[in-house]
C-alpha cells in the first residue's frame, strides 16, 4: 500500500510539498527518474523534439490538461536541487545543447546553494562523443563538478578533443574529470561506485535516456523509480515508421527474474499522475 497519496492543487508545487512527497528513507539511495506517456512512450523520436518535455506537454502552455507538466517539470528541478549527483546519457546534451541539470527557479536554486556542497553532473559516453565546450562541462561559476565516465576508446577521442580546443584558445575553468572504467561499454556499476566513494554520494539522481536506464535496472543499481505519466497517447511509431522507445531499452528480464516494484507514493497533479516505486531484485 502507498504510504503517501497527495493531490497537488496548485501545479507550481511547493518546496515542502515536493519535500514530503519525495522524503527518501535510508543512505544511499539511487532513484531513476522519468516521464512517460499513458502507453509507456518516453522518447518522440521526432526531429526538434527533445524528449521529456514534449512528453510532460510542457510545451502546451495554454492547455488545462497540461497543467501537470509545470509540477514534473518542478520535481525535475527539484531533484537536481536536493540529489549529491546527477547521471545522464549522453543523448540528452546532443538534444539539448543547454541542459545543465541546474535548477532554473530561483527557490529550487536558493535550495541547492543552501546544502553548502557542490553537487556532480555525471556523464555517461561510451564513445566519447560529447562536446566538451556543453555547459553541463563548464559550469560559469564552479556551481557543480563536471564527470565524464567513458571507455578507453571514449578516453582517447576525449584527449583529441580537448587539445583541439586547447589549440583554438578553449580554457575550461573546471576541466570535467574522466574515467575510462569499460573496453566495449561503460561500467555503470563501477561508475555508481566512483560517485559513492570518490564524491560521497548519498542521493544519486539518474536521467537517462532509455538505454541508461535499461543498463542501470538490469545491473540493479536502482533503489526507486521516480515515474510520471503525462496524459498523451503517441502510439510506438514515430512519422518514419522507427519504433519509439520506453524509458527502459536495451535489456531483457523473464517471467521468473523480472524485478518487481512496490508503490511507495501517488501524486496527481491536474492530468498527470505521479508515481513512487521501491525495486525489489529477484535474483
Amino acid at each position: 500500500m502507498a504510504r503517501t497519496v497527495q493531490l497537488f492543487e496548485d501545479p507550481n508545487v511547493s518546496i515542502d510539498q515536493l519535500s514530503e512527497f519525495y522524503k527518501v528513507e535510508g543512505s544511499p539511495h539511487t532513484y531513476l527518474m522519468f516521464v512517460t506517456t499513458i502507453d509507456g512512450i518516453a522518447v518522440p523520436l521526432e526531429p526538434g523534439q527533445r524528449g521529456g518535455s514534449e512528453i510532460a506537454l510542457r510545451h502546451l502552455t495554454d492547455n488545462p490538461i497540461a497543467a501537470g507538466g509545470l509540477t514534473d517539470n518542478r520535481a525535475l528541478q527539484y531533484g537536481w536541487a536536493t540529489a549529491d549527483a546527477v547521471l545522464g546519457g549522453a543523448g540528452i546534451f546532443r538534444d539539448n545543447p543547454a541542459a545543465s541539470w541546474y535548477p532554473r527557479d530561483k527557490d529550487l536554486q536558493d535550495l541547492l546553494t543552501k546544502r553548502n556542497r557542490k553537487p556532480v553532473r555525471a556523464v555517461v559516453t561510451g564513445r566519447g562523443e560529447v562536446d566538451l565546450k556543453h555547459p553541463v562541462f563548464n559550469p560559469k561559476k564552479d556551481e557543480w563538478q563536471p564527470v565524464i565516465f567513458t571507455t578507453e576508446k571514449g578516453e582517447e577521442k576525449l584527449k583529441s578533443q580537448a587539445k583541439r580546443l586547447q589549440v583554438q584558445g578553449f580554457k575550461p575553468l573546471q576541466p570535467a574529470k574522466t574515467y575510462a572504467i569499460g573496453d566495449t561499454s561503460v561500467d555503470l556499476t563501477k561508475a555508481v561506485g566512483i560517485l559513492r566513494k570518490d564524491y560521497n554520494t548519498k542521493l544519486l539522481d539518474i536521467q537517462g535516456g532509455p538505454i541508461l536506464a535499461g543498463g542501470v535496472v538490469k545491473a540493479m543499481l536502482v533503489d526507486e523509480v521516480r515515474l510520471t505519466v503525462s496524459p498523451q497517447i503517441m502510439g510506438d511509431l514515430n512519422s518514419e515508421g522507427k519504433r519509439r522507445p520506453g524509458f527502459l531499452t536495451g535489456i531483457h528480464f523473464g517471467l521468473d527474474d523480472s524485478p518487481l516494484a512496490e508503490l511507495e507514493a501517488i501524486g496527481v497533479s491536474m492530468s498527470h499522475i505521479f508515481l513512487r516505486y521501491l525495486m525489489n531484485y529477484r535474483n
